[in-house]
């Protein structure tokens, strides 16, 4: 992009690229720092604690897996709104 006032001088947009990661590496680190001490403490929950948490997390995976399956087919859905308001959902277009 060229600026009118003059025309040889290009314009440059400055971007922060010290707070906008580029290639989600900030995501994986955030995510490596939360759930390392998470998986650290169920390892050492007493037997049926840590098959209780797990259990639970399986469900919560498996439902959000169902959730968002069916969103894609069914975007008017209650599930679909669900997600949307957690800002997880599937994208889809706007009519």
């Amino acid at each position: 992009m060229q600026n009118r006032q003059a025309p040889s001088r290009e314009i440059r947009p400055h971007v922060p690229t010290e707070l906008v990661s580029s290639d989600g590496a900030a995501l994986l680190w955030i995510d490596a720092i939360l759930l390392v001490p998470v998986i650290f403490g169920v390892i050492f929950l007493p037997t049926f604690v840590r098959a209780v948490v797990l259990s639970v997390a399986l469900a919560l995976v498996v439902t959000y897996v169902l959730l968002y399956s069916w969103s894609r087919v069914h975007p008017a859905s209650g599930g679909a709104h669900l997600l949307e308001r957690l800002h997880i959902g599937p994208p889809h277009a706007r009519v």
